[in-house]
């Protein structure tokens, strides 16, 4: 059985394991007082926020229910990168429709180390802006 990828972040598939999503859209509009005593209003851009939360994340891929990369990696990431290609797939079999984002934020809540597997399990919030 093939399990379902929904998340990418730079090509590298992020485990399912307690994730959830939530994407906002950021409206960026411009008003402007006209002499005629209207309104207009200029759109740019719309960009896209991810709120991506993991409940009880390992740190060790092999841990994780599908063999995917973890807290390790997340951590790893937001330390060493400013911006993200994130890949999102909106069902299977159709492809990623990808953003190029940088990290508004992260944190992460020890919860339990489990010391036979040298594995920590973590609360972990990731927000994602598109440039």
């Amino acid at each position: 059985m093939d399990l379902y990828k929904l998340l990418t972040i730079d090509g590298v598939e992020i485990t399912e394991h307690g994730r959830t999503l939530k994407v906002d859209e950021e409206i960026a509009a411009n008003d402007i007082d006209l002499a005629s005593g209207h309104r207009r209003r200029y759109y740019s851009k719309n960009k896209q926020k991810f709120s991506i939360n993991w409940k009880y994340l390992p740190s060790v891929q092999s841990v994780t229910v599908d063999g995917r990369v973890g807290q390790s990696y997340l951590s790893n990431l937001v330390n060493t990168r400013a911006s993200v290609t994130v890949g999102i797939e909106l069902a299977p079999g159709e492809g990623y429709t990808e953003y190029e984002c940088f990290i508004d934020s992260y944190s992460e809540k020890l919860i339990r180390r489990h010391m036979p597997t040298k594995c920590s399990y973590y609360d972990v919030e990731l927000s994602l802006v598109e440039v």
